[in-house]
């Protein structure tokens, strides 16, 4: 049922846990949809509590890292102390774990390195965020993962570990030893919390298990970091290590950020084991409806694959306008050793035309990019493009204006993918979406406003999906 709460008109339930509840809101002031945080009720009576709340929701806030949840607002309604966030369309690692199972250690790594991002930015603001866990990651429906919940992070200023009602800020599960003693913490105990989701990531379980708090709580101060490989023997061994070091009992002995535990991740695995294409569970093939969604947007960069070359040609439609791809590269030169993959010892073939002689290069490289440029109010506002390699779509928001990109795809055969890019001026999307089948498929941009489409290009020409 909806009902009012202040200026947002709330539409439902999104998630409800210790810290309060997240609900699906319209906010009338800005005509936008929402995530709105309604802290729980005995928060706001912990003056200690909502003064900090108050003074690091505005501290996050400041953040511009793409893989931290946008705060619009934030302050205190009734009573209720609340957070407006962006609202993103997908689901938390712990709702996908439970329904998926654990992760390939390839995906695991992907969600890593994009949350790292996150923490490394808000450490060096002096923001320890303290409740880092599955529930805390969002991944949207274009695989781009999210780190929310910096509104109940603490400062990096402050020593104290509870407040002065006895509340711990965190959950057991996921918190460093330090925590439970009088000493001050740094941005270690984030690094701690984050190779515990990496543990759990990779095995489907929570690195300690205990009926009781105190039972947790001794874990953390006295049991050793759990294997991985105890629990599952298909991963490298060299996790077992990184999260030996990332959960170590003294901080001096883990990473040094959260940055250098997922540089450690990657190289373990780029060093043993080829990185698979999408999320998938480990114990069986993954059914088209049982697949993790693709998280490698997450990544920010768009990869060259070795040995593929494309004309500088573009496909032109009105009024979208065309953008040039990649420029062409002669047959003759040698390939760049920087842009070959780390984990392929054979290069990718080039592409032949259809019904030529696979032991010969044709006479010309084939095309297997094209993109389209979105005008929007005299000026160019952003593209999209589909790479017939690997069936990636991206998605570039060009301007900061609080308007979004969206490329969407459709096959001949009746299949529709989209790739969406919330991030407003920051690095283009790469989606992948495996499309598997041989045909055809042709695209088009939009640009939205909240829910609304405001504009769009004219559905491309045909062209090959190409596998």
């Amino acid at each position: 049922m909806k009902w009012q709460f202040g200026p947002y008109r709330v539409e439902g339930l999104i998630a409800r846990g210790g810290m309060g509840e997240i609900l699906r809101a319209y906010d009338t002031r800005h005509d936008r949809v929402v995530a709105l945080k309604l802290l729980a009720a005995n928060l706001a009576a912990d003056e200690e509590f909502r003064d900090r709340f108050k003074r690091e929701a505005h501290a996050a806030g400041r953040l511009r890292e793409p893989h931290v949840i946008p705060i619009h607002a934030y302050g205190e309604i009734d009573g209720r102390l609340y957070l407006d966030m962006r609202l993103v369309e997908g689901s938390d690692v712990g709702s996908l774990l439970a329904a998926n199972g654990p992760m390939r250690p390839a995906d695991a790594v992907v969600v890593l390195e994009q949350i790292a991002q996150a923490l490394d930015a808000a450490h060096a603001e002096g923001l320890v965020h303290r409740d880092v866990k599955p529930s805390n990651i969002l991944v949207g429906d274009n695989g781009f993962a999210y780190l929310v919940d910096f509104g109940i992070a603490a400062s990096l200023r402050a020593s104290g570990n509870l407040t002065s009602t006895g509340y711990a800020v965190g959950t057991l599960a996921y918190m460093a030893p330090e925590r439970f003693e009088d000493g001050p913490v740094d941005h270690r105990v984030d690094v701690y919390s984050l190779a515990c989701v990496l543990y759990q990531c990779l095995t489907g379980a929570k690195p300690f298990v205990g009926e009781t708090a105190a039972s947790l709580i001794n874990a953390h101060l006295n049991h050793p970091p759990p294997l991985p490989t105890a629990t599952r023997g298909d991963i490298p061994r060299e996790f077992d290590h990184i999260i030996a070091r990332g959960m170590a009992k003294n901080p001096a002995d883990r990473y040094a950020s959260a940055g250098e535990l997922a540089r450690a991740a990657r190289q373990a695995l780029t060093s043993v084991t080829a990185v698979p294409g999408a999320f998938a569970p480990v114990t069986a093939a993954p059914s088209r409806r049982a697949r993790w969604p693709y998280a490698a947007a997450g990544a920010g960069v768009l990869a060259v694959v070795a040995g593929v070359v494309a004309f500088a040609t573009t496909m032109r439609t009105e009024p979208g306008q065309a953008i040039p791809i990649d420029p062409p590269t002669s047959l003759n030169e040698p390939a760049d050793p920087a842009s070959e993959p780390a984990s392929s010892e054979q290069p990718v073939s080039e592409e032949v035309e259809p019904g030529g002689d696979p032991e010969t290069a044709p006479a010309q490289p084939v095309q297997t990019k094209w993109c389209q440029e979105l005008s929007y109010q005299g000026r160019e506002r952003g593209t999209g493009c589909f790479e017939a390699i690997g069936d990636h779509l991206f998605a570039h928001d060009t301007d900061k204006d609080g308007m979004w990109i969206k490329a969407v795809a459709e096959t001949d055969y009746g299949r529709v993918v989209e790739c969406k890019d919330l991030n407003s001026k920051g690095d283009p999307v790469d989606c992948n979406f495996d499309l598997r089948e041989k045909g055809r498929v042709h695209f088009k941009v939009e640009l939205w406003d909240a829910g609304v489409k405001i504009s769009e290009t004219p559905w491309s020409d045909f062209v090959p999906i190409g596998q």
